[in-house]
């Protein structure tokens, strides 16, 4: 068995269940081509001109990194999409886990640079909340102290979704949401959050990994790690993941104003 090329393969898997990449980094494609990022560019102007007719002030949006049809998953990575009305533009905000790096770094960028990466496909989901929860993610996301107090720089690719040592940027932006969606005051930190969502009935995704990718996973990548899956998972080679859909699921049942619409 032709070990390096196994765990390329290995890795490539895992990575795209982090979901956490902005611009081109370790986790998705290869550096995209001059065709692939005309490409993105024009999806992403797709997504806006969409954005723009709805008269959505915040949407959840995603991406398709790589492709995860065997673990019946289509999309890897989500960010928040907030529009600046004085400048009549939009920006995306999500987590950046740069190549090479242990850490990951909030990222700003203009709606259209989400997309303008090599993609596996050219496929966008747009999910636009009810106007309520549409200030609410306003008031959370374009509060710097706010994204600051729920981000984890320690980056994990499959962290836990109900720990806090690790984060990745699907499970920041689901933290996230519960500040908004929760409109207590309660929640002043990740573990208030986490706690919220077991509360709200959020339901993770599952992905398979058996003991000998596991192995591969540690031993070749700084960016994966089991440290917070409990015992029960490694028995049964299931570990829970927050997944795109995941999100989606939990805020659809938490606001019924929410329309989901895929662009191409």
């Amino acid at each position: 068995m032709n070990v390096p090329r196994v765990c390329v393969w290995l890795l490539a898997a895992l990575c795209a269940w982090s979901g956490a990449h902005a611009g081109q980094d370790c986790g998705e494609r290869a550096a995209p081509t001059a065709q692939a990022l005309a490409q993105g560019l024009a999806l992403g102007e797709r997504v806006r001109d969409q954005l723009e007719q709805s008269g959505a002030s915040a949407a959840l949006v995603a991406r398709v990194g790589l492709n995860l049809g065997e673990f019946g998953q289509r999309y890897t990575h989500m960010g928040v999409a907030v529009r600046d009305h004085v400048r009549r533009r939009w920006q995306v905000l999500h987590l950046f886990n740069p190549c090479g790096k242990a850490e990951s770094e909030i990222s700003v960028q203009p709606l259209e640079q989400f997309y303008e990466v090599d993609l596996f496909a050219y496929e966008a989901l747009v999910v636009t909340p009810s106007y309520a929860l549409q200030a609410a993610m306003r008031e959370v996301f374009m509060n710097p102290a706010t994204t600051r107090a729920l981000h984890k720089p320690a980056y994990n690719m499959i962290a836990h979704p109900f720990n806090t040592r690790f984060q990745n940027s699907n499970q920041w932006i689901l933290e996230m949401l519960a500040l908004a969606l929760d409109r207590s005051g309660g929640i002043r930190d990740r573990t208030a959050a986490q706690a919220w969502l077991q509360r709200a009935g959020f339901e993770p995704g599952t992905i398979r990994i058996s003991n000998l990718r596991r192995t591969g996973a540690r031993l070749f990548s700084a960016h994966v790690s089991f440290a917070d899956h409990t015992q029960e998972e490694y028995e049964k080679q299931t570990y829970q993941v927050i997944t795109v859909d995941s999100i989606v699921r939990f805020v659809a049942g938490q606001d019924p104003g929410l329309v989901s619409s895929t662009v191409r």
